[in-house]
């Protein structure tokens, strides 16, 4: 696969795990009963100047321990809920002062998650719930990081549609595959609906949110899609021949109805917009059967004549045989990771093929058989090997 498209500019990693508060939920359980004395943790100002204005490397490492210092306090808040107020206070006003900082970075689209979680926590029906304030508490200054947390949400997602649409398609995957952005688009929108619940208290109780793409989750799912497919049609336009670029789409198709059929997707697309791409991905999947194998069955129907001189054009098996060579030959490295797909693909190619090629076969006498390259026994086994993705 090309390398990442991505590789510049605005960071585009993806979190590793596939439900990003389960990698939360295994940091806070390897912290255990660790408790942080607020008074000795790490400077905030200082953690955060590092993330932006080290190197990748070193911000990428900043990061993750800010992500680890909010989930032990996140965890110290509620174990310390209804025993400690003030001591919970103390976290609950580093926490604040965290996202407050976090506000002031460009946050890139995979740090949607972490602001959304810190959102849940700051959320005043969990935040406030406690009427012992301390005096150092801002409403003031707690309203305003509240407010530049959701704006900073609409921007991540702005941003998100944005790097896709003029990033992703700069490279693509050799073979026609399943391009990493379908794949980090996707697992995003899965993410998204994890955190659906503070999700739809910004959406809904936001009056600045003048975009209307942004009133509903369902509204923000049918947007990314919409940009990723855009994506996936710029990007076809790279490669050559044409067929491969119907093979990308119907790789690239399949893959997302099949992250959408039978979950919770389903219910923010419809069932409609699974059989709506489904007949896109059959269209696809004739249309490069079509371009790819029909100048080798073009060969079957054309008429024997002369170059000229006294040499004659070569027979038309001998002519469908080097096509046919040729075409499977540049088809050997392109790849349909899902089985079903590929031998659906398979069937597909045989068939147009084989019934092409059959009645041509059966027309030579068994003499002049020992002139044939291929039985259609032999085409068939052939064309069932493909689309494994060899590099040999």
């Amino acid at each position: 696969m090309a390398a990442s498209p991505i590789s510049s500019g605005a960071s585009f990693v993806f979190p590793t795990s596939a439900v990003e508060s389960s990698t939360s939920a295994s940091a806070s359980s390897n912290v255990g009963s660790e408790e942080i004395d607020p008074n000795t943790c790490k400077n905030i100002s200082q953690m955060i100047s590092s993330i932006r204005g080290g190197d990748h490397k070193a911000a990428a490492s900043q990061w993750h321990m800010a992500q680890r210092e909010i989930d032990v306090m996140v965890q110290e808040i509620h174990s310390k809920a209804g025993t400690q107020q003030m001591l919970v206070w103390s976290y609950k006003l580093r926490l604040l002062a965290f996202a407050d900082e976090i506000t002031k970075l460009q946050l890139s689209p995979d740090k949607l998650f972490v602001v959304l979680r810190l959102l849940k926590v700051l959320n005043p029906d969990y935040f406030l719930v406690s009427q012992c304030r301390p005096e150092e508490f801002s409403t003031a200054k707690y309203d305003e990081t509240l407010q530049r947390l959701r704006m900073a949400v609409y921007h991540m997602l702005h941003e998100l549609k944005i790097l896709v649409q003029t990033r992703a398609s700069r490279c693509v995957p050799q073979g026609g595959g399943v391009h990493e952005v379908t794949r980090y688009v996707m697992n995003y929108i899965r993410l998204l609906l994890h955190h659906k619940s503070t999700l739809n208290l910004i959406l809904t109780n936001d009056d600045s949110n003048k975009d209307e793409r942004m009133h509903s989750l369902d509204h923000i799912v049918q947007d990314l899609m919409i940009c990723l497919e855009s994506m996936l049609n710029k990007a076809s336009e790279a490669y050559d021949p044409q067929g491969l670029r119907y093979f990308f789409l119907m790789n690239n198709l399949h893959f997302a109805v099949k992250q959408v059929e039978g979950t919770e997707l389903i219910s923010h697309l419809g069932q409609s917009w699974v059989q709506v791409h489904r007949q896109f991905i059959e269209q696809y999947m004739k249309t490069y059967v079509d371009l790819s194998w029909g100048p080798a069955l073009s060969c079957l129907s054309a008429r024997k004549g002369m170059l000229g001189g006294c040499f004659s054009q070569p027979s038309s098996t001998v002519r469908f045989s080097l096509q046919f060579d040729s075409t499977y030959y540049n088809q050997e490295c392109w790849k349909v990771e899902d089985p079903q797909l590929r031998e659906k693909v398979r069937r597909a190619v045989c068939d147009k093929v084989i019934l092409a090629y059959q009645p041509h076969y059966d027309k030579y006498t068994k003499a002049k058989r020992k002139h044939e390259w291929y039985t259609p026994e032999l085409l068939k086994a052939q064309l069932m090997k493909l689309f494994e993705g060899r590099t040999e």
